[in-house]
């Protein structure tokens, strides 16, 4: 069986009203971090922008932490998808 892992990636968003980071995984976007506050702010999924997940006053931190706990996520169900077969 071959181990299947994520392809994480974080892309800049910059437009006239905000400033965001992109959280993409296998080409999809699947959360957000923006400023808020006195630090930076993680709010998984591709429309929340209400609940946040995880923050962090250093954003490059905060990028480590979203990543590790995506990549364990998208193991955890593959792992899944494989058990239900």
């Amino acid at each position: 069986m071959r181990e299947r892992t994520a392809s994480v990636a974080f892309r800049e968003v910059t437009g006239p009203n905000a400033w965001c980071v992109d959280v993409v995984v296998d080409g999809e976007v699947c959360g957000h971090i923006y400023r808020g506050g006195d630090g930076y702010r993680y709010f998984e999924g591709p429309r929340n922008d209400i609940i946040w997940s995880f923050a962090d006053r250093d954003v490059e931190r905060l990028k480590t932490r979203v990543e590790a706990t995506v990549i364990a996520d998208h193991l955890t169900d593959a792992t899944a998808a494989v058990r239900s077969r």
